[in-house]
């Protein structure tokens, strides 16, 4: 089965073109010529390729500035990936340390027992927390004789001394026991009927 071009030719339709091994033109210039663009005069008279030189100027200009200015983002990111890096260990060693003051502090002063089973709710840090304790102890922090801190997550019991030097070293560790009134500004009273004769 032959090609569309060799149907055409059979019909008439199209000419036979001679056809080229080499489209490359050799130092004689024969073969290939007068296809493509056509070539351009250079300065000195002779024929040779048009030139493409502030195009390609321009392409690596742009180029360029596009790969500094993505050089210059990698390293900004770097940098402050580094120096969140820095920030994140500087306040892991300074909590550390913390610890070990409120360690030193709080050992031998806890006052917490085994056999508490009475919880006593207070809140903390936007939350509902507890503490256990014996009826007795609870009595004693509802009066304010005793104090709650927070060491690692748990809730201890101490002495009033032992917690305000507690709250010297970290105040927002120990929470506020104090009931809070809500403020009565006369909303949750029945509103008074216009009719009403006294």
């Amino acid at each position: 089965m032959g090609s569309l071009q060799d149907a055409l030719l059979k019909a008439g339709l199209a000419e036979k073109k001679p056809r080229t091994t080499d489209r490359k033109a050799g130092p004689s210039g024969s073969a290939g010529q007068g296809k493509g663009k056509p070539q351009a005069q250079r300065a000195d008279g002779k024929a040779g390729k048009p030139s493409t030189q502030p195009a390609r100027k321009r392409r690596t200009s742009a180029e360029s500035d596009l790969e500094r200015a993505y050089k210059a983002r990698a390293r900004a990111e770097a940098a402050e990936k580094e120096q969140a890096k820095k920030d994140r260990l500087a306040a892991q060693e300074a909590r550390r340390k913390r610890n070990l003051q409120l360690d030193a502090v709080i050992r031998g002063n806890t006052l917490n027992r085994k056999d508490a089973d009475c919880p006593r709710y207070f809140q903390h840090l936007g939350r509902i927390r507890r503490v256990l304790c014996t009826p007795e102890q609870r009595e004693q922090l509802n009066a304010g004789e005793l104090g709650v801190v927070s060491l690692r997550g748990s809730y201890l019991l101490v002495s009033l001394e032992t917690q305000a030097a507690f709250k010297e070293i970290a105040p927002d560790l120990v929470p506020d026991l104090t009931p809070k009134e809500p403020e009565d500004d006369g909303s949750d009273y029945p509103p008074v009927p216009d009719d009403l004769i006294w």
